[in-house]
């Protein structure tokens, strides 16, 4: 119960400074498309979509390793903390240096080049942001990020506004995301000073254990770049700039709300990974039904009120040039669906310590989605990166349930799908029929009905809610 009541408390805080977050974040998208426009902004994800393979590769599964490791109460926290981020740090140098030497033998022109090289040093800092994320994941204490992250989106927008003014192009831009990484990673390490003993440490026997800990999940982590950033990749060598732009616009709204579905998750897995460490798989089962739960309450909704309201989001968020963005994010908000429910089982399945389970589908799905995206991409463009990105998400959600259903029996029961699925037509009534309400009336009246919904079909306990609040 106590650890109930701090994973609300938690939720609560993130809610609210991550609702801050995303909409200073999303405001400075909005600002940045309407000034690179189509053709910039897709030079602009065609940098990003290129060093997140290797910001991906670098990651090495540290941040899910390291959590589940100092969840360990048998673990020395300071030890591992330590050791993970030499470990990462080293890891971050090599890929400074390699991938804007591998960058020179792209196709690309001479800008994207010379911004990839300088974006590098931003992803660095985002590197180690990660892995110390971890250490304010296990003690439930994620309102530190949030801060973290306030004040370095509100510096980028700053910075943003001075781009925009000076008329500082895509360098401008690139170096407003560096100094946001930059932000952010300085805030954390002073916060987890706070909390615990950080310095380098090279440890063999400590890298040892990590390493033998951490190999599958950087495996699957580096097979899943292929799926989840090769279409923007192949995109960006097969199709124009603008198509990328048109694209990867929606995409980045994609990336907010896997964020946001990632922070709650991120403390469901000290938990789970506390429960099976102490053999509680009963507490386990109780966590994962619960975050399924919680999961589809979010979801179900997107996925309805997206499809409505897809192309007014895109229009309010990146302006009328992005205005085809919004079929594209319908078809988005399905794939993201899958993948919240998808890193809910991931999660469990790393708890459980079966990861190298989850290999074999990594790869069968990396080779399909590059072989679908090779097809799809150059015949239909945006339209076949977008239905593949979909199949590649529900591949990994089917095969992620059913490792986790195979280790433990168990499976989150339906009930609350169908109730939020009932509920979702019931708020599509009025969007359906009042297609040019305001956005922002549309959302939420749409949500009102939903929940109001959702309650007569019984899909939450008013008394629960009560009880939740008071605490």
């Amino acid at each position: 119960m106590i650890e109930a009541k701090r994973i609300a408390q938690n939720t609560i805080i993130q809610v609210i400074g991550k609702a801050l977050t995303i909409a200073i974040a999303l405001f400075g998208f909005g600002l940045m498309a309407r000034y690179l426009g189509q053709d910039g902004y897709g030079d602009f994800a065609t940098i990003y979509a290129f060093l997140s393979i290797f910001g991906i590769l670098v990651d090495l599964g540290l941040q899910m390793t390291t959590t589940q490791l100092i969840s360990n109460p048998e673990e020395n926290e300071s030890q591992i903390l330590s050791n993970a981020l030499t470990m990462r740090l080293a890891a971050s140098l090599i890929f400074l240096i390699i991938a804007p030497i591998l960058v020179l033998f792209f196709p690309y022109p001479a800008i994207i080049k010379f911004n990839i090289f300088i974006a590098a040093f931003g992803f660095v800092f985002a590197s180690l942001t990660s892995t110390l994320t971890s250490l304010f994941q296990k003690h439930l204490i994620m309102q530190k990020i949030v801060i973290a992250e306030v004040a370095a989106k509100l510096a980028y927008l700053a910075i943003i506004f001075v781009v925009i003014y000076l008329n500082l192009g895509l360098l401008g831009v690139v170096l407003a995301t560096i100094i946001d990484s930059l932000i952010i990673f300085i805030i954390l390490v002073y916060f987890a000073t706070k909390q615990v003993l950080l310095k380098p440490r090279l440890e063999p026997a400590v890298w040892k254990k990590i390493i033998l800990k951490t190999w599958p999940i950087a495996l699957t982590i580096a097979l899943n770049l292929i799926y989840f950033k090769g279409d923007i990749l192949i995109m960006s060598l097969f199709r124009t700039s603008a198509e990328t732009g048109i694209y990867g616009a929606p995409y980045r709204v994609l990336e907010v709300l896997i964020n946001i579905a990632y922070l709650f998750l991120g403390l469901t897995l000290p938990l789970m990974a506390t429960a099976v460490a102490l053999k509680d798989f009963n507490k386990l089962k109780i966590v994962i039904q619960t975050s399924f739960d919680f999961l589809i309450i979010m979801t179900i909704p997107m996925i309805v009120g997206g499809y409505f309201l897809g192309p007014q989001l895109m229009i309010l968020m990146a302006g009328p040039d992005f205005a085809i963005s919004g079929e594209i994010i319908k078809i988005l908000f399905i794939a993201t669906a899958a993948i919240y429910l998808a890193g809910l089982f991931g999660y469990a399945v790393v708890a459980l310590d079966k990861q190298k389970s989850m290999i074999k589908f990594y790869a069968l799905n990396a080779i399909l989605s590059l072989i679908g995206y090779l097809i799809f991409i150059p015949r239909y463009s945006y339209w076949g990166a977008a239905w593949m990105t979909v199949f590649t998400e529900f591949f990994i959600l089917i095969t992620a349930g059913w490792t986790m259903y195979n280790t433990i029996k168990f499976f989150p029961k339906l009930n609350l799908l169908y109730k939020s699925i009932l509920a979702s037509l019931v708020m599509s009534i009025p969007l359906y029929f009042f297609p040019n309400w305001p956005f922002g009336l549309a959302v939420c009246l749409g949500a009102i009905i939903y929940f109001l919904a959702l309650y007569i079909f019984k899909g939450f306990d008013k008394t629960a809610v009560l009880e939740l609040i008071r605490k």
